[in-house]
């Protein structure tokens, strides 16, 4: 019975891209065990964030952009014109790709004279290659092959961390495991080009491309300002702090993975259902929708949460090493944001396709957290940067809260006030405590 539920799940295109993102994270997570566990040179994994940090820091916006408009995008042409979309967007990302190739060259030779240029070259090509690549996933899911972009992402990324770790493992350099995911991410878009080939249309169009792309720009400014916060942090504590600090750092500053991906799911849904509401004269159903959705993901997250806090510091003590055990401290700052993400007038000002308004909140918590940053790090050290970024992601929130109440609703009408107050106090009652 349990299977047959499963099977059933997998049919779901949202479940599908849960999935897809949670193995992309855990992934990740699985490098920095490795790292922490059989190659504990912190000079070394030092090296590796600053490549994870380039690299990600010049393609994160753009890439996710570009795939955040593709599906509304594709489903707007006709069924012969979709096969162009298919084929520009691709296109597009690898377009973006060479000019981040160069990019990530560029940026460290210019600013990260004490690592190898030949590292970045190896990451850059890492970048080449596999920036195009997200297009599978969305490529399956426009076709509906939804257990096959599960089966395809445990698959790869499996590969993916044992072609990074294996050579470490074995003594190799870290400029080898880095060409070996490159060599993996060369396999991936000569895959990408195969897929581009069944379901695409070979027909560069200009007028589609500009079009797209102009469609793309709102919501890459959006990510690219609001979503830098990680990236910024990273390049504040790596001029402030030693390399051994900028590891602790980077180990720690993780949001804890689950909150974020059910809670943006929850909104990029709803805000949906909230636009079609409006359309509908129905606005009032819609947000008491959101309430009681976001209640119900609150009697979940908040509950890990707290259980993650009470236990974080075993967590990174067993699985991390005594050498990195310092950074639980960063991360349960961290875990303090799920008292804003619990928070949903964003969906509201998105489902009203008022987007600018979510543009300019995102503008000014980048310029809190950016400011804060600089000011607390040199007087209080690296734990400083994190409460900037928290008091950045409140103020955030706030800002939305007052736009969407200018709209005419009520925070009442979409957030279950007392069941937030009471989590959100409790949680940081454990933190104040521990």
């Amino acid at each position: 019975m349990r299977l047959s539920l499963l099977l059933n799940k997998l049919d779901n295109k949202v479940f599908s891209l849960q999935i897809v993102q949670l193995v992309r994270t855990a992934v990740v997570f699985g490098v920095s065990i490795f790292l922490a566990q059989f190659y504990k040179d912190t000079k070394i994994i030092s090296q590796y964030e600053t490549l994870l940090l380039v690299g990600t820091g010049l393609t994160f916006f753009w890439v996710s952009g570009l795939m955040t408009t593709f599906l509304p995008y594709y489903y707007n042409k006709s069924e012969e014109d979709r096969k162009s979309v298919i084929y520009n967007t691709f296109i597009s990302l690898s377009a973006l790709s060479i000019l981040s190739f160069f990019a990530v060259i560029a940026l460290g030779a210019m600013f990260f004279d004490t690592i190898n240029v030949s590292l970045f070259i190896a990451y850059g090509l890492f970048i080449l290659f596999n920036s195009p690549s997200f297009l599978i996933e969305y490529i399956y899911l426009v076709n509906q092959k939804n257990k096959s972009i599960i089966l395809y992402a445990i698959i790869v990324f499996s590969i993916q961390l044992l072609v990074f770790c294996v050579p470490l493992f074995f003594g190799a350099s870290l400029l080898v495991a880095v060409y070996c995911i490159a060599i993996l991410a060369l396999f991936k878009f000569i895959f990408l080009v195969f897929l581009v080939r069944k379901y695409g249309k070979a027909s560069f169009d200009f007028a589609l491309v500009k079009a797209y792309l102009s469609k793309s720009t709102p919501i890459i400014i959006t990510l690219l300002i609001g979503g830098s916060t990680e990236y910024v942090n990273g390049f504040i504590v790596k001029s402030y702090a030693s390399d051994h600090e900028f590891a602790l750092f980077r180990y720690g500053a993780r949001e804890f993975p689950l909150s974020r991906i059910l809670a943006n799911t929850l909104s990029v849904v709803l805000s949906g259902t909230v636009a079609n509401a409006i359309a509908n004269g129905k606005l009032k159903d819609s947000l008491a929708q959101l309430k009681n959705s976001s209640k119900r993901l609150m009697h979940i997250l908040f509950p890990l949460t707290l259980v993650l806090m009470l236990s974080s510091q075993y967590i990174y003590r067993f699985a991390f090493t005594e050498t990195f055990e310092d950074s639980y401290k960063i991360f349960n700052i961290y875990l303090l944001l799920v008292v804003s993400r619990m928070v949903f007038p964003q969906t509201v000002l998105l489902g009203m396709q008022k987007n600018r308004q979510v543009m300019y909140a995102s503008a000014i918590e980048f310029s809190v957290n950016f400011g804060l940053g600089l000011l607390l790090i040199s007087r209080f050290g690296i734990f400083a940067v994190p409460f900037a970024t928290l008091s950045a992601f409140y103020v955030y929130e706030l800002i939305l809260i007052f736009f969407v109440k200018k709209e005419g609703v009520k925070l009442k009408s979409y957030l279950p006030i007392k069941t937030w107050l009471i989590y959100s106090s409790l949680l940081w009652l454990v933190f104040l405590i521990l």
